[in-house]
This record gives C-alpha cells, sequence and structure tokens, in this order.
C-alpha cells in the first residue's frame, strides 16, 4: 500500500506539473506567446484551451496533412488553414474575384524563362526569401496573369505585399495560432509578423523537428530568434512532458540530441526538456518495452524481419495495434510496401505520387475540364502532346499574340481534336457513364497507365490468398502505413520499423556528412512510435551512427541468419 501510494503521488505531481505548463500559457496576458513543444506533448490539447471561448480565431500551418488533423480536432474552435489557403480567401476578399490556384505554376513559369527569355531561374526560393528586387519577377507576375492562376509561394507572397501596402487590410482575430513554426521560411514569416500587429498571436515549434529547409527555403532560425531575442517581444513557454511514447524513445532522442550536440550539430539550438510522462498507461507500457530493438538485415530481408516482428508482436499483445513503417526514400518505401502484400498483408497502405514537381498531361486536362479556353491548360498538355522544338514554337507564337490572347487559339486543328478526344472519355470516367475501350486506351497511353498491368497485379492480390508464403491470418489484418521520415510528421502508430537505418540513406549529402536536418528528420521518425521501435540497418559492414549516439543500456540487437534464404 505504502508503495502504492508513493506511486499514486509521483503520478500526481507529474500531471500537477504538465498542468501548470499548460496553464501558465492560457492565462497568460501576453500578445505574443512562442512555444517550443516537442513530439507528443500535447499541442493540440494546449491549442483547445487557448481557443476555446473565443470567438474569431484563425490557426495557420503549411502541411495539407496537419491541416486536416487540427480541422478535425479543432472542430468549431477555430478557422484552421494552410497559409497560401489563408492567402487565397484574403485576396478574394481585397479584389472581389474569384482566384485560382495551381500548385505547379513556378515550374511551368521557370520552364517558360528558359524558352522565352533564354535564361533558366528557380522561382520559388525567390519569393520564399523574399528577394523583392529580383529582375525577372516583372516576368513572373506577366506569365501568373497570363495563366489566370497563382502557385503555392507567389499567392502567399503577393498577400504580403498586399497587406504591406494597405495595413487595414490585415485582419483581425481574437487569437491567432501557427503550427509548425519552425519549418517556415522567410516569406512566411513576413505574414506572421503582420498578422501579429493586428491580433493576439501564439507560435509553437521545435527546432529538433525542422524538416523542410531544403524543400522550402525553411529556417529554424525564426524559431529561435523569437525565443531567445527579446527584440522580438514573445513571451516564451514550453511543453516538456511527452505522453506519446515510452521512456526508452524518449532517452534514446536525447541521446540523439546530445550526440549530435557533441559533434558540432544543433548549433543555436533551443535548449528545452523533453520529458517521460509517467503515468500508469505509459508505464506499463515502458516496463513491456525496455529498449530499442535493433538489427542488420540483408535488403531483402526487411519485410521477412518485419513480418517475423509483427507476428512476436501479435503473440504479446493479442489486441488492436498499428504500425508505421518508415524509410528515407520513397524508392525504398515503395519496394517494401510491394513486398508486405506480397507477403499476404491486407491493410497496408502506402501514398503513392508522381515524383517531382513536373506539370504533367493529367494537370492540364483537369484544367481544361473546368475551362475549355484555359491557357494554363492549353500551354501543359500541348507540352505533354507535342515534341519539345514544336512546343517551342507554339509557346512563341501564343507569347508573340500578346497577353490578353487565347492560347488555344494558336494551338492546330489536329490537336484541338486530339485534346478533346481525351476530354470526352476523362468527362464521361469522371460523370460515371460507359466509355468505349477505344477511347479509354487512348487517355490510358497519354497518361502512361498500364490498365492490363494494374488488372493483372489485382488479380494476383485476389489468387495470392492461396499462397504458401502469406502472413498468418492472425496478423493479415494488421494496420500498417508505408511513408518516408519527412512524410511521417504529424502520424503516430504503436510500433514504428525504420528500414535502411544506416549513414549513406539517412545522410543527405554523403560528401558533407550528417546534417542538422539529418538529425531532425530521424528525431522525427523515432518519436512516431507509442511503445516499439525497430532500427534495420542494411549495411552489414558499419554500425550507423546514430546508433552510435545511443546508451548502448537501451539497445536490444537482435542477430538476423548470415544468409538472406529466410524472405
Amino acid at each position: 500500500m505504502i508503495e502504492d501510494e508513493a506511486q499514486r503521488q509521483h503520478y500526481a505531481r507529474a500531471l500537477h506539473e504538465r498542468q501548470q505548463h499548460v496553464d501558465a500559457v492560457v492565462h497568460s496576458e501576453s500578445r505574443k506567446k512562442l512555444v517550443v513543444a516537442g513530439p507528443g506533448t500535447g499541442k493540440t490539447f494546449l491549442f483547445k484551451k487557448v481557443l476555446r471561448g473565443k470567438d474569431e480565431t484563425l490557426t495557420l500551418t503549411f502541411v495539407n496533412a496537419l491541416v486536416e488533423d487540427l480541422s478535425r480536432d479543432l472542430f468549431g474552435l477555430s478557422d484552421v488553414k494552410t497559409l497560401h489557403g489563408f492567402a487565397r480567401a484574403q485576396l478574394q476578399k481585397a479584389t472581389s474575384q474569384s482566384i485560382s490556384i495551381y500548385p505547379r505554376l513556378s515550374t511551368v513559369i521557370q520552364q517558360d524563362a528558359g524558352i522565352l527569355l533564354g535564361v533558366s531561374v528557380d522561382f520559388d526560393p525567390i519569393f520564399h526569401n523574399r528577394n523583392d528586387g529580383e529582375q525577372h519577377l516583372d516576368f513572373y507576375r506577366t506569365r501568373r496573369r497570363y495563366y489566370g492562376h497563382f502557385g503555392f509561394s507567389d499567392i502567399v507572397y503577393a498577400a504580403v505585399l498586399n497587406f504591406e501596402k494597405h495595413p487595414d487590410r490585415i485582419p483581425t482575430y481574437d487569437q491567432i495560432v501557427v503550427d509548425e513554426f519552425q519549418d517556415f521560411n522567410a516569406l512566411e514569416v513576413s505574414l506572421i509578423d503582420l498578422l501579429a500587429t493586428r491580433s493576439p498571436i501564439l507560435l509553437a515549434g521545435d527546432d529538433d523537428q525542422a524538416l523542410y529547409e531544403s524543400l522550402k527555403s525553411a529556417n529554424p532560425k525564426h524559431i529561435r530568434e523569437r525565443h531567445s531575442d527579446t527584440e522580438f517581444s514573445f513571451t516564451r513557454f514550453a511543453l516538456p512532458f511527452c505522453s506519446r511514447s515510452t521512456r526508452v524513445i524518449i532517452d534514446s532522442a536525447n541521446d540523439i540530441i546530445a550526440g549530435a550536440q557533441q559533434a558540432g550539430l544543433l548549433v543555436g539550438r533551443i535548449d528545452k526538456p523533453f520529458r517521460y510522462f509517467p503515468c500508469t498507461k505509459k508505464d506499463k507500457e515502458s516496463d513491456g518495452h525496455p529498449c530499442l530493438i535493433y538489427s542488420s538485415v540483408f535488403p531483402k530481408q526487411v519485410p521477412w524481419f518485419i513480418q517475423k516482428q509483427i507476428t512476436e508482436i501479435t503473440r504479446a499483445v493479442r489486441d488492436e495495434y498499428t504500425v508505421l513503417i518508415l524509410s528515407p526514400t520513397r524508392n525504398q518505401c515503395r519496394k517494401t510496401y510491394e513486398a508486405m502484400k506480397a507477403k499476404g498483408f491486407k491493410n497496408v497502405h502506402f501514398a503513392e505520387r508522381a515524383e517531382g514537381n513536373e506539370p504533367c498531361l493529367l494537370d492540364g486536362l483537369q484544367l481544361l475540364l473546368l475551362d475549355k479556353d484555359c491557357n494554363l491548360g492549353w500551354r501543359i498538355v500541348s507540352k505533354a502532346l507535342m515534341p519539345q522544338t514544336a512546343f517551342e514554337a507554339l509557346l512563341l507564337q501564343a507569347h508573340n499574340e500578346g497577353d490578353d490572347s487565347k492560347m488555344v487559339e494558336s494551338v492546330d486543328e489536329d490537336m484541338k481534336k486530339q485534346v478533346r478526344r481525351l476530354l470526352t472519355a476523362l468527362r464521361g470516367v469522371r460523370d460515371g457513364k460507359d466509355v468505349e475501350g477505344g477511347q479509354l486506351s487512348e487517355v490510358f497511353g497519354h497518361l502512361g497507365i498500364d490498365s492490363h498491368g494494374q488488372a493483372a497485379q489485382l488479380l494476383r492480390d485476389e489468387l495470392a490468398d492461396t499462397g504458401q508464403r502469406l502472413a498468418e491470418p492472425g496478423i493479415r489484418r494488421t494496420p500498417i502505413e508505408v511513408t518516408t521520415f519527412q512524410s511521417s510528421k504529424g502520424l503516430a502508430a504503436d510500433y514504428v520499423f525504420i528500414t535502411h537505418f544506416d549513414d549513406k540513406y539517412c545522410t543527405r549529402d554523403s560528401d558533407a556528412g550528417i546534417s542538422d536536418q539529418d538529425v531532425c528528420s530521424f528525431l522525427v521518425a523515432m518519436t512516431r512510435a507509442r511503445r516499439g521501435v525497430y532500427l534495420l540497418s542494411t549495411d552489414r559492414k558499419r554500425k550507423p551512427t546514430f546508433l552510435s549516439w545511443i546508451d548502448k543500456r537501451r539497445i536490444c540487437e537482435i542477430k538476423s541468419p548470415g544468409g538472406d534464404d529466410e524472405q
């Protein structure tokens, strides 16, 4: 009884301390608050507390997936938007016009600049870094107006310029909440600073989870500056208790941070506690998962190893649980996903997407389904269907016709007929009508879809039920999500398998060595787990650097078979 009472008091103290951190934010009268919150530390719970009881509120982030989650969690409490969604709404209000967005517009105009100006200009960094005097911005604006669309970056840029020119147009809210601030760039910070002049604002983020430096010129310096520099006038808070993960995961994350700092990385990092939250449930899970599991396997053994561990987990748990498989690259994800499907797992998911940022034929056709004369639509389909020299001639001809002309007027009749056939077939598919096989074949051919191969794969999946290498019935329906480290942001699962846990894969620049972003990516991947983490190396000759940074007492190594016969 004495032990039970001591444990009860221990839990009560932890709960009280965690609540004190939340109350400090909620009851603060500061109009500018900065909350540093690590993974699983209760940001959404805090947001609800801060927003409750207020009439006009706004919550901003930049990741579509996070917007969906926040919109659900904050339903009825706040208007949740992406930055470009907010910018679009504000520009529509300012101009009283409908505004369209095409995410790949900057790539289209970059290609145009190469043809019409003879120079290659990467426009996104110009917007991201607020290079307002860049000489090619006028070209971009002209082409944007011609195409009648904004892109993700330039619509935020246009909204910022509009607010800077007309401060009276900056909207006012009872409360603004900004999530994932560590991944904002200079342009996005400009928008937030403008909003903060009219409304109370709460910024939330964690510089240990900065992932988008290379993708969109984001920089954790913005959150660090506002945390350390009193000139910005932010009142600083922390959410130190992680209630998502078991003790070993949190301790290992702190080991990684310490190891990175000893290696000269994470310079300027915000010093903040990241602590395990003791309670009955997490203590029981922590006792059952005292170590991270590590194994070095051949690449072809990865799916076999995961299946084996899922089987053992199911025997031990005998209840529902979820699995997240994370890999450094999408190609690795795809191979693991296909292998798990082949083993008979029925509830495994991998969000396949087109590689790169290249506009595709389907993009253009979808635009033309909405507006048969859309300049942007005709420009994209022409590039996809015509030889490059013919397309360049068409683009020059349309450009010489003037900014008020319609590009379709420069397209020859045979091309128009071909596009109309494709649109007729797509419209029929969209509307659920019967479409002739020949029309569908033409569409599939142009879109690069192997309908025969996909149908054959579906049939193989059905026939696989009679195979001898299927997963056991007790584990076939285990919910499994497969994705990359970077795309795992916002996800969580009971068990996380991190594959290809090797320096050559987990390091973006092998010549430069491990970077801050590599460290952050791995931290994000590891802290998706609620209960257990499995680390799979595929380099049999060299132990991963990240592994060497984790206290050996927290690692349980499983020796894999010497060959790759068990697959």
